[in-house]
């Protein structure tokens, strides 16, 4: 585990030097450390991308710990903000995914021995898929948080005729933050849709329903539903501005909520509780 433990921590420090970067960058309007920022955030991607290659995700001989999660989860953030870099031309999605990279990074570096106590039919390709889909539709609604929030920032300056200043001038217009929520939306809906999907039919064979009632699966239908709302508006409504930057930061909140919330405070057979620390 020593080799994967400075592979961790390899990557936290890259995505820390990546979040400084990043941030002296925007605020010093400093165009040659945004791409340094980019560039090692891209580093610090191609490392951990080795590191799963490697086997560091199973290392425990009981599968998954909680920091591989992590880490996993850190990875796609990081994915969706080089796909946004890529797509629009614009660093702000890297430079924006790489701080909440490092902070997964960072909470997953302690927790890279505490093993998960997964139910044994959880395994497989699968399984991989139902947790896959889902993470990087997680990834793809944090790019659209960050697009809602810069959008609402940004056109409640312009709403107030108040003066744009210093790096405040450097962010995509409107029209672009509004364009990158859209893709999210489009992106995203699919991919959530595979995920919940994957997750019921597993359902219905390791326990023998397809929905049991269970909290995860009720908030995890509310937040297809609002998915759902959005896609259909987006796509058939043609909604733009406001709205939809508003229901992409709910739709976050709801996520949050089901994570941190119902995984870990409500009786679900989906909350993964690490066993205890050995005395």
């Amino acid at each position: 585990m020593a080799l994967f433990d400075q592979l961790a921590l390899a990557v936290l420090v890259v995505y820390a030097l990546a979040s400084l970067c990043g941030f002296a960058g925007l605020v010093g309007r400093a165009p040659r450390l945004r791409r340094v920022a980019c560039f090692t955030a891209v580093g610090g991607f191609a490392l951990q991308t080795l590191a799963f290659m490697l086997g560091s995700h199973a290392a425990l001989p009981g599968g998954l710990s909680l920091g591989a999660y992590l880490q996993l989860l850190a990875w796609f953030l990081l994915l969706c903000g080089m796909l946004g870099w890529g797509k629009f031309k614009l660093e702000e999605p890297l430079l924006f995914a790489a701080p909440p990279a490092f902070l997964l990074a960072a909470i997953a570096y302690p927790c890279l021995h505490r093993q998960l106590v997964l139910p044994a039919p959880l395994s497989g390709y699968f399984y991989a898929l139902h947790i896959g889909a889902l993470f990087l539709s997680l990834a793809i609604i944090a790019l659209a948080l960050g697009a809602g929030l810069l959008f609402l920032y940004m056109h409640h300056k312009i709403k107030a005729k108040e003066r744009l200043v210093g790096f405040q001038k450097d962010f995509p217009a409107l029209s672009i933050l509004d364009k990158i929520n859209a893709v999210c939306v489009v992106a995203g809906f699919p991919l959530y849709t595979i995920g919940i999907g994957t997750g019921f039919v597993w359902s219905g064979s390791v326990w023998g329903r397809t929905f049991s009632g269970d909290p995860k699966e009720i908030v995890s239908l509310l937040i297809w539903l609002c998915f759902a709302v959005l896609f259909h508006q987006r796509l058939l409504r043609g909604w733009q501005g406001r709205k939809p930057a508003l229901f992409a930061i709910g739709l976050f909140a709801l996520c949050v909520f089901s994570i941190l919330v119902v995984n870990m405070f409500l009786p679900t057979h989906h909350a993964f509780v690490p066993p205890p620390f050995p005395r």
